[in-house]
């Protein structure tokens, strides 16, 4: 009597249809209340290499989660949505381990770049430069890229080159 009495507690915890399996409803439950991400996926919950100088208490977080620090504030109009710009960054994880450089050409908020550099860029002006660290949704994503692992954190330090015509 006590097992049918846990079995059933335990189905009604993660909504098991009559059959004993797990129903849409659980499903659902868990779409809408998924498992916390794993630790090394968070930002704040990571070391850094001394090297990349990260210190996450002298960074702002944008609302879409990218962490960043001003070291230039550059000069001229800030950067707006639909701007063309000339940026210069190179990426790393949170290890020390560089995994990307470039000097690119990109239009603001098009898509171009990963999602987090693209949401810091609007409000820097030409010659400015920053600091990013990037969850792993607005950088590669569980689909990570060459050298990148999946669900990989990423560091950034991105220069506004100049303001295109």
């Amino acid at each position: 009597m006590l097992r049918v009495l846990l079995a059933a507690a335990l189905c009604a915890v993660i909504a098991c249809g009559s059959d004993g399996k797990p129903s849409a409803l659980g499903a659902l439950r868990s779409a809408i209340d998924p498992p916390p991400p794993p630790p090394d996926t968070i930002p704040e919950m990571l070391e850094y290499a001394a090297d990349l100088q990260v210190d996450l208490s002298e960074m702002a977080k944008l609302p879409v989660g990218v962490l960043y620090a001003e070291l230039a504030p550059g000069a001229g109009p800030e950067i707006v949505a639909g701007d063309s710009v000339e940026l210069a960054y190179q990426a790393w994880l949170p290890n020390g381990a560089k995994v990307d450089s470039a000097v690119t050409q990109v239009r603001v908020g098009a898509g171009d770049v990963v999602a987090g550099i693209d949401a810091a860029l609007p409000g820097m002006k030409p010659g400015g430069r920053r600091k990013l660290v990037l969850p792993p949704g607005l950088a590669f994503g569980a689909e990570g890229r060459d050298n990148i692992p999946p669900n990989s954190v990423l560091v950034y330090d991105l220069e506004l080159r100049a303001k295109l015509p």
